[in-house]
């Protein structure tokens, strides 16, 4: 018995540790892998496409170079429709400024009629005068007028000059970042391309690897693992698709301004299950309030919102995305919290893919299902908590600990 307990805390001491230096790895290696998993993921999703082509007697490296240019040609029109609306957002920002003081302006005076606080109170309790109230009084008064107003002068020259040093100090940084951004999109093209272009190869490599007597096997569990993951990832995609222009529409519809750039945050986050319909929703309403739409306008995104749900759950689910991968919503979350902590946004937005695809494995593997079973939906229903399903699993325990 001490001999099994020793065992039991020595594996799970180096699974930890394990797990510690896997994602220290993971944060270190953020600017090779982040790449390489996002085209890795994108050549799946795309596989379909390149096969489409290739059906039609066009050769596979041509084939590839094509699917790589729709890929540039949808993002292109992504990012032009995004800008234009990010630009109107800074156009009309002064407006939506205005309203937000004349909102924040309400919220200090219901506060001062139901707790007695008055709205001077409030201006002081609050740190720095977020609604841009100048600060009482002058440093630095000197008894003569000439002396102050060279001061002054010197001071304005200062200002200019420190304002001029950090525009050009943020106009640079900008610029970094884009072309940082631009040459990682180019890298992910690279490879694609060439996932795409050599997937034949990287199969019989992984053949090659297994016994002979087990390749006939591995090449079925790889066809499945290929089928299954394109049908998912090629459905999440297109259901994200389907989303944004179903909330484009009713949001156009009930005249909600920047409807289109709403409609592609929630359809993405769409991801993560309920919460992320819940913060596209509160998105949306929080430009009615902050645009002034009214009544109207809150009607309108929760009958958008709500359509789109149904229809999203009873009609996208089944035939789009399909029933062969369901994740349990606490996994669905617990990833995405993951990938934030290790690489960030780009983190958040693969790893439910990498999730499902992860599934799909485990799915295949006879050793492996037991995860795979406990990353899916499958029996989570209140069914779970009846007598005869506690005693079925205490005594499949007892059998198990019997044996070791």
């Amino acid at each position: 018995m001490k001999n099994r307990v020793f065992t039991i805390l020595v594996t799970f001491t180096l699974l930890v540790v394990g797990l510690y230096f896997f994602f220290w790895g993971l944060v270190k290696a953020k600017a090779f892998l982040a790449p390489l998993s996002v085209a890795a993921l994108l050549a799946m999703v795309m596989l379909p496409v390149a096969n489409w082509f290739e059906h039609k007697g066009i050769k596979r490296g041509w084939a590839a170079l094509l699917t790589d240019c729709i890929i540039i040609l949808f993002f292109a029109v992504l990012v032009g429709v995004l800008a234009f609306q990010v630009k109107s957002f800074s156009e009309d920002w002064p407006r939506i400024k205005k309203e937000l003081t004349s909102q924040s302006q309400r919220i200090q005076e219901f506060i001062s009629e139901k707790t007695g606080i008055s709205v001077e109170e409030q201006k002081q309790k609050v740190p720095g005068n977020i609604l841009g109230g100048s600060s009482s009084g002058s440093s630095g008064t000197g008894s003569s007028g000439q002396p102050q107003q060279q001061e002054e002068g010197a001071s304005t020259g200062q200002s200019k000059q420190s304002g001029g040093g950090s525009m050009l100090a943020t106009a640079g940084s900008f610029m970094m970042q884009f072309f940082n951004l631009l040459g990682t999109f180019l890298l992910v093209l690279i490879y694609i391309f060439f996932f795409l272009l050599y997937r034949k190869k990287f199969r019989t490599t992984i053949l090659k690897v297994v016994p002979e007597q087990k390749s006939e096997e591995t090449n079925k569990i790889l066809q499945n693992i290929l089928q299954v993951s394109q049908s998912y990832l090629f459905g999440r995609f297109l259901l994200i698709l389907i989303l944004a222009v179903l909330y484009s529409i009713g949001l156009l519809i009930s005249g909600i301004t920047y409807a289109i750039l709403i409609s592609v945050l929630a359809a993405v986050l769409s991801l993560v299950p309920y919460v992320g319909n819940i913060i596209g929703y509160a998105l949306a309403i929080a430009m009615v309030l902050f645009s002034g739409n009214g009544s109207t306008g809150i009607i309108g995104v929760s009958i958008t919102f709500g359509f789109a749900q149904f229809v999203e759950s009873y009609i996208l689910e089944p035939y789009v995305v399909g029933n062969k991968v369901h994740i349990n919503p606490v996994f669905t979350i617990l990833v995405v919290v993951l990938g934030n902590a290790v690489w960030g946004v780009i983190g958040m937005l693969i790893s439910i893919p990498a999730l499902g695809m992860i599934k799909v494995i485990f799915d295949q593997v006879p050793a492996l299902q037991p995860l795979g079973y406990l990353f899916g939906e499958e029996d989570i229903s209140d069914e779970d908590d009846s007598p005869d399903m506690f005693d079925k699993a205490l005594n499949w325990a007892k059998r198990k600990f019997k044996k070791g």
